[in-house]
């Protein structure tokens, strides 16, 4: 038979309930400080890697605007290399957002209106960066100047919409088409798309190519010009396929 003095010793003591009311509240608060902290680094990473690109940007600069220290970076990140990472990844999703793939159009579509769909995509994404903020001028800084430290998680994230585009030329170039040639015309569509952003993003656009129009207009202008431009030589590329001219 237990005793009275064993009988009492049975279980662990109940916490007041005060205290743990508190415990939970000081763990919340935490929480919530961890997640204002690493969400301040994020948009003054993205703020100063926009601006001076991955090399040029210093640790320290971000920490001032973020109102924090390199230890708070360490902690949350781990180093600059994956803070890049964790930014670039961050605005290309926001610039999928703005700028989805095929602006959206039906995937019943006709491959002509899916063209012209990704087309505006891409030229969205490079002619208003500005729709998505220093995002979109940090994934066109991205672009002109590539960083070894992201090129496998750039092309895990390109690797998708490259495949959608080979899927659509292929489509519209036909089945006897080789892969030199889809690939040709894919960086023929590509390349019209994302030059002209690379040379307004630079500020070396010339006076007498300048189009003094609203941007959100200008995406529309260039969005038809080029797909008609591209669609004109597809239809040449694929008549040379069917007559067996190389």
């Amino acid at each position: 038979m237990r005793t009275a003095k064993q009988a009492s010793v049975k279980g662990p003591r109940p916490r007041p309930a005060g205290r743990a009311a508190a415990t939970k509240g000081t763990r919340m608060g935490k929480r919530k400080d961890g997640i204002e902290t690493r969400g301040r680094i994020l948009t003054a990473a993205c703020e100063i890697f926009a601006q001076k690109g991955f090399h040029d940007a210093k640790v320290e600069e971000i920490c001032k605007r973020a109102k924090t220290n390199i230890a708070a970076i360490n902690y949350y990140f781990g180093s600059k290399d994956q803070l890049y990472a964790k930014v670039w990844r961050h605005a290309f999703e926001k610039s999928l957002e703005a700028y989805p793939p095929e602006s959206g159009v039906s995937p019943d579509a006709p491959a002509e209106q899916r063209l012209r769909g990704t087309i505006r995509s891409l030229v969205g994404k490079a002619v208003n960066p500005g729709r998505i903020g220093d995002a979109g001028k940090l994934l066109l800084r991205e672009m002109i100047h590539p960083t070894d430290v992201i090129e496998q998680i750039r092309h895990d994230a390109l690797g998708p919409l490259h495949d959608r585009m080979d899927k659509l030329i292929s489509e519209l170039l036909g089945p006897e088409a080789t892969r030199e040639q889809i690939q040709l015309c894919m960086m023929s569509v590509a390349h019209q798309c994302i030059a002209i952003g690379i040379r307004l993003f630079k500020g070396k656009m010339p006076p007498q190519h300048k189009l003094d129009i609203p941007t959100e207009e200008l995406v529309e202008t260039l969005a038809d010009h080029i797909t008609r431009f591209s669609l004109a030589g597809i239809e040449a590329t694929r008549d040379h396929i069917k007559a067996g001219v190389s």
